[in-house]
Protein backbone atom coordinates (compact mmCIF):
# COMPACT_ATOMS: atom_id res chain seq x y z
CA UNK A 1 0.00 0.00 0.00
CA UNK A 2 2.76 2.44 0.91
CA UNK A 3 4.37 1.75 -2.88
CA UNK A 4 1.04 2.47 -4.24
CA UNK A 5 0.88 6.00 -2.16
CA UNK A 6 4.62 6.98 -3.35
CA UNK A 7 3.68 6.25 -6.84
CA UNK A 8 0.24 8.44 -6.49
CA UNK A 9 2.26 11.74 -5.22
CA UNK A 10 4.83 10.90 -7.90
CA UNK A 11 2.28 11.01 -10.70
CA UNK A 12 0.48 13.77 -9.39
CA UNK A 13 1.06 17.60 -8.14
CA UNK A 14 -1.12 18.45 -5.45
CA UNK A 15 -1.77 22.60 -7.19
CA UNK A 16 -3.49 20.13 -10.04
CA UNK A 17 -5.21 18.03 -7.80
CA UNK A 18 -6.29 20.97 -5.90
CA UNK A 19 -7.46 22.96 -8.39
CA UNK A 20 -9.64 20.41 -9.82
CA UNK A 21 -11.26 21.70 -7.08
CA UNK A 22 -11.33 25.11 -6.33
CA UNK A 23 -9.69 27.79 -8.90
CA UNK A 24 -6.24 28.92 -7.71
CA UNK A 25 -3.74 31.84 -8.43
CA UNK A 26 -0.73 31.69 -9.25
CA UNK A 27 1.68 33.71 -5.62
CA UNK A 28 5.64 33.51 -6.39
CA UNK A 29 6.57 29.82 -6.52
CA UNK A 30 2.88 28.71 -4.56
CA UNK A 31 -0.16 29.36 -5.28
CA UNK A 32 -3.21 30.66 -2.95
CA UNK A 33 -7.22 30.65 -2.81
CA UNK A 34 -10.28 31.09 -0.56
CA UNK A 35 -10.28 28.35 1.61
CA UNK A 36 -13.01 25.70 0.93
CA UNK A 37 -13.17 24.37 4.30
CA UNK A 38 -14.94 28.21 5.69
CA UNK A 39 -15.85 31.02 4.56
CA UNK A 40 -13.64 33.90 4.11
CA UNK A 41 -13.14 36.94 1.66
CA UNK A 42 -9.76 37.03 1.44
CA UNK A 43 -7.95 34.42 -0.10
CA UNK A 44 -5.79 32.81 3.24
CA UNK A 45 -5.71 29.13 1.60
CA UNK A 46 -2.22 28.45 0.05
CA UNK A 47 -0.56 25.46 -2.07
CA UNK A 48 2.96 24.76 -2.47
CA UNK A 49 4.03 22.55 -4.87
CA UNK A 50 7.47 22.13 -4.13
CA UNK A 51 6.27 20.72 -0.56
CA UNK A 52 3.18 19.32 -2.07
CA UNK A 53 1.15 20.48 0.41
CA UNK A 54 -1.37 23.05 1.65
CA UNK A 55 -2.46 25.31 4.61
CA UNK A 56 -5.17 27.40 5.67
CA UNK A 57 -3.91 30.47 7.53
CA UNK A 58 -7.24 31.01 8.20
CA UNK A 59 -9.02 27.50 9.74
CA UNK A 60 -5.60 25.77 10.09
CA UNK A 61 -6.33 22.62 8.18
CA UNK A 62 -3.21 22.18 6.25
CA UNK A 63 -1.72 18.41 4.60
CA UNK A 64 -0.91 16.81 1.24
CA UNK A 65 -3.09 15.53 -1.50
CA UNK A 66 -4.58 12.54 0.62
CA UNK A 67 -5.76 15.05 3.50
CA UNK A 68 -7.01 17.27 1.07
CA UNK A 69 -9.25 14.57 -0.52
CA UNK A 70 -10.43 12.83 2.42
CA UNK A 71 -12.04 16.52 3.59
CA UNK A 72 -13.31 18.08 0.33
CA UNK A 73 -14.88 14.54 -0.67
CA UNK A 74 -15.98 13.69 2.86
CA UNK A 75 -14.16 10.18 2.78
CA UNK A 76 -11.50 8.36 4.93
CA UNK A 77 -7.72 7.84 3.96
CA UNK A 78 -8.69 4.44 1.98
CA UNK A 79 -11.42 6.35 -0.29
CA UNK A 80 -8.77 9.35 -1.18
CA UNK A 81 -6.65 6.53 -2.02
CA UNK A 82 -9.01 5.28 -4.56
CA UNK A 83 -9.80 8.43 -6.30
CA UNK A 84 -6.08 9.47 -6.17
CA UNK A 85 -5.00 6.02 -7.62
CA UNK A 86 -8.01 6.54 -10.52
CA UNK A 87 -6.49 9.74 -11.63
CA UNK A 88 -3.08 8.96 -11.52
CA UNK A 89 -3.77 5.34 -12.89
CA UNK A 90 -2.32 3.62 -9.89
CA UNK A 91 -3.20 -0.25 -9.56
CA UNK A 92 -4.02 -0.89 -5.37
CA UNK A 93 -2.75 -4.15 -4.90
CA UNK A 94 -5.15 -6.19 -3.13
CA UNK A 95 -4.81 -6.58 0.60
CA UNK A 96 -5.18 -9.21 2.92
CA UNK A 97 -7.83 -8.49 5.29
CA UNK A 98 -5.94 -10.45 8.05
CA UNK A 99 -2.51 -8.24 7.25
CA UNK A 100 -5.70 -5.01 7.97
CA UNK A 101 -6.60 -5.98 11.00
CA UNK A 102 -3.24 -6.61 12.51
CA UNK A 103 -2.64 -3.15 11.27
CA UNK A 104 -5.84 -1.67 12.81
CA UNK A 105 -4.84 -3.00 16.13
CA UNK A 106 -1.21 -1.56 15.87
CA UNK A 107 -2.43 1.90 14.70
CA UNK A 108 -4.90 1.54 17.63
CA UNK A 109 -1.94 0.57 20.32
CA UNK A 110 0.27 3.81 19.07
CA UNK A 111 -2.63 5.83 19.56
CA UNK A 112 -2.91 4.80 22.79
CA UNK A 113 0.53 5.29 23.81
CA UNK A 114 -0.06 9.11 22.74
CA UNK A 115 -3.09 8.81 25.07
CA UNK A 116 -0.97 7.71 27.97
CA UNK A 117 1.76 10.12 26.61
CA UNK A 118 -0.14 12.96 26.77
CA UNK A 119 -1.51 12.01 30.20
CA UNK A 120 1.59 12.29 31.47
CA UNK A 121 3.05 15.04 30.41
CA UNK A 122 -0.08 17.04 32.22
CA UNK A 123 1.47 15.27 34.82
CA UNK A 124 4.91 16.44 34.82
CA UNK A 125 5.13 20.25 35.51
CA UNK A 126 8.93 20.55 35.18
CA UNK A 127 8.64 19.46 31.17
CA UNK A 128 5.38 21.38 30.47
CA UNK A 129 7.43 24.43 31.97
CA UNK A 130 10.54 23.48 29.76
CA UNK A 131 8.07 23.59 26.63
CA UNK A 132 6.19 26.73 27.70
CA UNK A 133 10.12 28.17 28.29
CA UNK A 134 10.87 27.64 24.35
CA UNK A 135 7.93 29.21 23.40
CA UNK A 136 5.11 26.34 22.82
CA UNK A 137 1.56 26.77 23.88
CA UNK A 138 -1.09 24.85 25.05
CA UNK A 139 -2.58 24.84 21.79
CA UNK A 140 0.27 24.53 20.40
CA UNK A 141 0.75 21.30 22.37
CA UNK A 142 -2.67 19.77 21.89
CA UNK A 143 -2.48 20.45 18.30
CA UNK A 144 0.55 18.07 18.04
CA UNK A 145 -0.55 15.73 20.57
CA UNK A 146 3.04 16.62 22.45
CA UNK A 147 3.62 13.76 25.37
CA UNK A 148 5.98 12.57 28.41
CA UNK A 149 7.45 9.07 28.73
CA UNK A 150 8.13 8.77 32.26
CA UNK A 151 11.42 7.55 33.48
CA UNK A 152 10.22 4.11 34.54
CA UNK A 153 11.87 1.15 32.58
CA UNK A 154 7.88 -0.61 32.34
CA UNK A 155 5.02 2.25 32.54
CA UNK A 156 3.74 2.32 29.20
CA UNK A 157 4.16 -1.82 28.54
CA UNK A 158 2.00 -1.92 31.94
CA UNK A 159 -0.67 0.80 30.61
CA UNK A 160 -0.78 -1.07 27.45
CA UNK A 161 -1.20 -4.60 29.19
CA UNK A 162 -4.24 -3.24 30.92
CA UNK A 163 -5.46 -2.30 27.13
CA UNK A 164 -5.50 -5.72 26.08
CA UNK A 165 -2.43 -5.22 23.87
CA UNK A 166 0.27 -7.74 23.68
CA UNK A 167 4.01 -7.67 24.18
CA UNK A 168 4.99 -8.98 20.72
CA UNK A 169 2.31 -5.85 19.49
CA UNK A 170 4.23 -3.32 21.24
CA UNK A 171 7.56 -4.45 19.96
CA UNK A 172 6.21 -4.97 16.15
CA UNK A 173 5.86 -0.67 16.92
CA UNK A 174 8.68 -0.22 17.83
CA UNK A 175 7.36 0.67 21.70
CA UNK A 176 9.07 -1.73 23.67
CA UNK A 177 12.55 -3.51 23.07
CA UNK A 178 12.70 -7.18 23.77
CA UNK A 179 15.83 -7.85 26.28
CA UNK A 180 18.87 -10.04 25.57
CA UNK A 181 20.01 -9.93 29.23
CA UNK A 182 20.90 -13.14 31.00
CA UNK A 183 18.06 -14.30 32.99
CA UNK A 184 15.71 -11.94 31.14
CA UNK A 185 15.55 -13.04 28.26
CA UNK A 186 11.74 -13.00 26.23
CA UNK A 187 11.16 -10.05 28.69
CA UNK A 188 10.17 -6.42 27.24
CA UNK A 189 10.81 -2.86 28.39
CA UNK A 190 9.78 0.52 27.38
CA UNK A 191 11.99 1.98 24.41
CA UNK A 192 11.22 5.47 25.23
CA UNK A 193 12.25 6.47 29.18
CA UNK A 194 12.50 9.90 30.43
CA UNK A 195 11.89 11.91 27.45
CA UNK A 196 9.22 14.62 25.61
CA UNK A 197 7.18 13.11 22.42
CA UNK A 198 6.70 13.88 19.22
CA UNK A 199 4.14 11.52 17.55
CA UNK A 200 4.57 11.10 13.55
CA UNK A 201 1.78 10.85 11.43
CA UNK A 202 0.82 9.26 7.90
CA UNK A 203 -0.75 11.28 5.40
CA UNK A 204 -3.92 10.63 7.05
CA UNK A 205 -3.36 11.43 10.62
CA UNK A 206 -2.93 8.52 12.13
CA UNK A 207 -0.33 7.99 14.63
CA UNK A 208 2.71 6.14 13.31
CA UNK A 209 5.80 6.51 15.35
CA UNK A 210 7.66 8.98 17.79
CA UNK A 211 10.62 10.81 18.37
CA UNK A 212 11.78 10.91 21.82
CA UNK A 213 13.56 14.53 22.89
CA UNK A 214 15.35 13.39 26.01
CA UNK A 215 14.88 15.48 29.17
CA UNK A 216 16.38 15.06 32.96
CA UNK A 217 18.07 12.31 32.09
CA UNK A 218 22.24 11.61 31.55
CA UNK A 219 21.14 9.65 28.28
CA UNK A 220 24.00 10.36 25.94
CA UNK A 221 21.17 10.20 23.05
CA UNK A 222 19.31 13.79 22.52
CA UNK A 223 17.11 12.22 20.63
CA UNK A 224 15.65 8.66 20.21
CA UNK A 225 13.01 7.30 16.91
CA UNK A 226 11.02 4.70 16.26
CA UNK A 227 12.69 1.78 14.39
CA UNK A 228 11.19 0.92 11.15
CA UNK A 229 7.85 -1.22 11.66
CA UNK A 230 5.26 -1.93 9.89
CA UNK A 231 3.73 1.04 9.72
CA UNK A 232 7.19 3.09 9.64
CA UNK A 233 9.55 3.32 6.90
Amino acid sequence: MSSSVEQIKERLDIATVVGGYIKLEKAGGNFRARCPFHNEKTPSFMVSPDRGTYHCFGCNRGGDIFSFVEEIEGTDFRGALRILADKAGVVLTAENPKERNEKDRLFALLADATLFYRKELRKNKDALSYLQKRGLTGETIDTFEIGFAPAEWHALEEYLLSKGYKPDEMEKTGMSIRSEKVGQEGRHYDRFRSRIMFPLTDSSGRVVGFSGRIFNSDDPAKYVNSPETPLYN
